[in-house]
């Protein structure tokens, strides 16, 4: 069966769903599949990791709402590539593909990959959604819990495939971890934390400031540690908070806000142990990347995560710092159990959440659709 694949988005923005894009595009396009990657803003950061390859992004530059010219350019992009799959990743993106593909004259399957829970404002949006997810062909999730809170949102009437993420190999360079800590000026007893994502409310990365504050409290001078994150802070409300919160707790010096980084293997190889803070996920790239090179890992339990991760993680229940910040300091001070986690999540990440498996059960999933559609 001949495979075209458009994969659409909003934008290829440093976030989890947004990897899950690049790998499976990457993927797809190593199997000699024709893929294109349509975003309906601009390209974004993530759009260099297909330099070399053979995935062509195009971006509508489409920024306000009920956009006639981006929905023209959408109907002309897929009449012109002819895709036998039309792949949506958020819902920013299906009224423009639903509208595009109805008025073509080569419409084709739409499918829809839910990734995480919708943690904030989407109940507003709920009734268009609704209208507009009657026009696809068929839903896949990251996890249960993830499907579960879509069908529930949507009320979808129809099965609801599970393809889990998938992680690609990341090695772990010793280079790259003294240059790194060189920069961040950790010493070489420093314990770093590294936390990775966009600062938004669901990321809850008040929580982590807390419970770096209560570290602080904890060991004073007697065990040094640090916690970066990867991540901007903009002129937003929640991120005016966090800087507040910052001062407030007096952990400005030893919790650091990164900004973006594309060497994010660097930041693994740096770190000695990932923290996530989340209220709310689907399947977050970070933790399987953080153990696939072999970080111990400290969660919440949230989404899919502890249906994913098991017992190769710590799981703390979600806005609770103090359960946060003694997860921690377990850590910090019990490196045998650090080596255990770190040994047990690598192994688990390579044989469950490998890349070839995502992409081959994403393939199959396209086949299945269109062998009912014929």
């Amino acid at each position: 069966m001949y495979l075209r694949i458009a994969l659409i988005l909003s934008e290829l923005r440093p976030g989890g769903m947004e990897r899950v894009v690049v790998h499976l595009a990457k993927g797809l396009a190593a199997r000699n599949i024709p893929v294109r990657v349509i975003c309906l803003q601009g390209e974004g950061l993530l759009a260099s990791e297909f330099a070399g390859t053979p995935v062509q992004v195009i971006a509508l530059n489409s920024f306000s709402g009920k956009d006639i010219m981006a929905l023209w350019q959408l109907r002309r992009d897929l009449y012109r590539f002819k895709p036998s799959v039309v792949h949506l990743h958020d819902y920013a993106s299906l009224p423009y593909a639903v509208i595009a593909n109805g008025v073509s004259l080569h419409r084709r399957p739409l499918l829809f990959t839910a990734h995480g829970l919708l943690y904030e404002g989407f109940e507003a949006l709920q009734r268009r959604c609704r209208f507009f997810s009657r026009f696809l062909w068929a839903f896949s999730a990251v996890s249960d819990k993830v499907a579960d809170r879509h069908r529930d949102y949507l009320a979808w009437p129809r099965p609801i495939e599970i393809i889990a993420n998938g992680v690609p190999a990341i090695p772990r360079d010793a280079g790259d971890r003294e240059r790194v800590r060189t920069e961040l000026g950790c010493e070489s007893a420093d314990f770093l934390f590294l936390a990775v994502g966009n600062p938004r409310p669901e990321k809850a990365f008040e929580d982590l400031i807390d419970a770096v504050a209560l570290l602080r409290e904890q060991f004073g001078e007697g065990r040094p540690f640090k916690v970066a994150v990867a991540g901007t802070l903009n002129d937003g409300d929640y991120c005016r908070m966090l800087r507040q919160r910052l001062d407030e707790r007096g952990v400005a010096d030893c919790c650091t806000f990164l900004g973006f980084r594309d060497d994010t293997a660097a930041l693994y190889a740096a770190a000695d142990a990932f923290v996530l803070s989340s209220r709310s996920e689907g399947l977050p790239m970070v933790i399987l990347e953080a153990m696939t090179v072999g970080l111990p890992v400290i969660s919440t339990r949230v989404g899919g995560i502890e249906d994913a991760v098991g017992d190769t993680a710590l799981l703390v229940d979600s806005a609770q710092p103090a359960q946060l910040a003694k997860a921690m300091a377990r850590l910090m001070t019990e490196p045998a159990q650090a080596q255990a986690l770190a040994t047990a999540g690598k192994a688990h990440v390579e044989q469950t959440f490998g890349v070839e498996r995502m992409v081959d059960e994403y393939v199959g999933w396209y086949k299945k659709v269109l062998s009912a559609e014929c």
